[in-house]
């Protein structure tokens, strides 16, 4: 669609706006060549439950609502109005890793740009396999790395910003390679942006898990190519996991899946502080 307005497009906030609103931009003829509004999380705009949808387009105008939701929050009344006015109500789900890394190499190798392996699967995991996300990562990718120089894992982690929803990822890393130093000042930055020390204890939890499993199934003869298969996840996490489980002793990862689970049960029943809890944490699965 970016080709067939590539000057008339306008992004709108579901939360900011109304079907009122929408109506009446979607009504007004364009004089300027087709126009197309979007609008973000429009979830919002669908529990405001109107009267009436968009009834009326005007020629050269769309309207594009996008929802990132398990099931379809569209009722059936709005796609039989979007019916009505020559539209349609599109289902999409979430591209799988194989398919995100695809799109990733040919979205490069359409701008003369190459990427490794390894970058590739820092930037998904990173960044998470929202198509619109891993655009915006790209754009700043080629700002950051000259077309000559192939895009490494380094590049990636110098400049991709994380998924909110994955916000823990350079803690966890920070913790699982027993980088202390980092492991406290990742912990500070996600208090600043109110991440839940529950939250947060679940993914290490999670973590200690796959590494634990990661250096079970090593020992039993299990190898890299078929760790993900052996383990449930991707290639790539299970070859991280591994890796970073030859920091721990099988002793070590008891203890800290161990030390997790008392605290995780201190916080819920109010035994210990969120602040004083993660500290405590850190300092004991850090101590030799």
């Amino acid at each position: 669609m970016s080709g067939v307005f590539p000057d008339g497009t306008e992004h709108v906030s579901g939360d900011e706006t109304s079907w009122q609103e929408l109506q009446d931009l979607l009504a007004q003829p364009s004089f300027f060549g087709p126009r197309l509004w979007i609008v973000r999380g429009a979830k919002s705009l669908f529990d405001q439950k109107p009267d009436t949808w968009i009834t009326a387009v005007a020629p050269g105008n769309c309207l594009l609502l996008s929802t990132i939701t398990k099931t379809n929050p569209a009722p059936k009344a709005f796609a039989q109005a979007v019916s009505e006015t020559g539209g349609v109500v599109i289902k999409v789900a979430e591209p799988t890793w194989r398919e995100a890394a695809n799109w990733v190499r040919e979205r490069l190798r359409v701008d003369g740009y190459t990427i490794t392996r390894d970058a590739v699967e820092n930037l998904i995991l990173v960044a998470g396999r929202s198509i619109e996300r891993l655009d915006k990562e790209i754009e700043k990718l080629e700002l950051f790395v000259h077309p000559e120089t192939r895009i490494t894992a380094g590049h990636v982690l110098a400049c991709v910003s994380p998924d909110p929803g994955m916000n823990t990822f350079a803690f966890v890393d920070a913790v699982a390679t027993k980088d202390k130093a980092k492991a406290f000042s990742e912990i500070e930055d996600l208090r600043m942006r109110g991440v839940s020390p529950v939250f947060m204890i679940a993914v290490l939890g999670s973590h200690f898990g796959l590494m634990w499993r990661a250096k079970e199934s090593s020992n039993k003869g299990i190898t890299q190519d078929s760790l993900g298969k052996a383990l449930g996840v991707h290639p790539y996490a299970a070859r991280k996991a591994l890796e970073q489980s030859r920091r721990w002793t099988f002793s070590q990862l008891e203890k800290a899946i161990r030390l997790l689970c008392d605290v995780d049960e201190s916080l819920k029943t109010g035994k210990i502080d969120p602040v004083s809890s993660m500290d405590y944490m850190l300092v004991n699965l850090f101590a030799e």
